[in-house]
């Protein structure tokens, strides 16, 4: 137990004074009694102090004022627990960049959406993630972020792809997995590594057997997040003016898009990963968290110690006896 406030401790003498007063004003009334009875006829019209009566008085008035004095003081009452410690994770987040992910069923887009909610979990990502690692891909892959404690560097990155004018074609899931497990590889670091691919389900490549067939063997799950709709959307393409048109094939007929999950229920399945589905995209930060809440593992326990404020318990304790005491009064 500690006092916050110490120096206010000297109010405790208004209990003993308190208490002082109440017996003097005791006294004075059974003084007065004994000079001026009442005569018998009469004592059912008067109002009596009884000893039961003037005792309840005084303990509400000593709790009230021990109450106040207590929570005026401040005290802390130091409380231990065991908390478990968890084992220490990095991620790697796998964002498709294709121009499908630039389709607005999803506003202001699917990609601009996903990169808002993963900024949004970067500002508040759990304890136990140390590093995360950024790739991005299309019909290519690029490692954007290889593993780095730096948030502000990651946040960079998805700054300068959100600006990228270029219309990027093309999905290669495989290659974008291969590049995940290449910065998994680079680290040193004995440390959990989460991979989690956020697309909106398309992919054109010829790798993903062979990089499922990786993933699986080296007992790594990737956790797959679905973004946008059930509706066939066009997919604009950005020009240098800042203005969109759609992207059109050879007859001149606008190209659509439309969210596909059964690749990514594939990967989530084929590694033992999680597969969820945004479609609004304001699910996307809240599956992350949940998903990397699953995967801590305990190593161990410690004592945690804290101090917890105790004045609210006097507060109302003093209101509770000041409440009695103005119905005995």
């Amino acid at each position: 137990m500690r006092l916050l406030r110490p120096d206010l401790i000297n109010w405790s003498l208004a209990v003993p004074i308190l208490v002082a007063f109440w017996a003097l004003g005791v006294g004075y009334v059974r003084a007065s009694r004994r000079r001026s009875p009442i005569a018998a006829r009469f004592a059912p019209l008067s109002r009596r102090s009884t000893p039961t009566r003037s005792a309840a008085v005084v303990v509400c008035g000593v709790v009230a004022s021990a109450g106040l004095v207590f929570a005026v003081v401040r005290p802390q009452a130091l409380l231990a627990a065991r908390v478990p410690d968890y084992e220490r994770q990095d991620v790697v987040f796998v964002l498709d960049r294709s121009a499908s992910m630039r389709a607005h069923d999803v506003q202001p887009s699917r990609f601009l959406r996903a990169t808002a909610e993963l900024r949004n979990f970067l500002r508040n990502k759990p304890d136990t993630i140390d590093r995360i690692g950024l790739v991005g891909f299309a019909d290519a892959s690029v490692v954007l972020s290889y593993l780095t404690g730096d948030i502000d560097s990651v946040a960079f990155y998805l700054d300068w792809i959100d600006e990228d004018p270029t219309a990027l074609l093309g999905t290669n899931v495989g290659a974008a997995l291969r590049s995940a497990r290449e910065v998994a590889q680079r680290d040193d670091r004995q440390t959990r590594k989460l991979f989690f691919l956020i697309s909106d389900g398309e992919d054109y490549g010829a790798e993903l057997d062979a990089a499922l067939a990786t993933f699986r063997a080296e007992d790594r799950r990737v956790h797959c997040i679905g973004i946008g709709s059930d509706d066939e959307v066009p997919i604009p393409l950005r020009q240098p003016d800042g203005q969109e048109v759609f992207l059109r094939d050879d007859a001149g007929r606008a190209v659509m898009t439309k969210f596909d999950e059964s690749t990514l229920r594939r990967i989530a399945a084929t590694t033992g990963g999680r597969y969820l589905r945004s479609t609004t995209g304001g699910e996307l930060a809240r599956a992350i968290a949940d998903v990397v809440r699953g995967e801590r593992k305990i190593v161990g326990w410690r004592t945690s110690t804290e101090y917890r404020d105790l004045y609210r318990a006097g507060l109302v304790a003093a209101a509770a006896a000041g409440a009695a005491l103005c119905l005995l009064l």
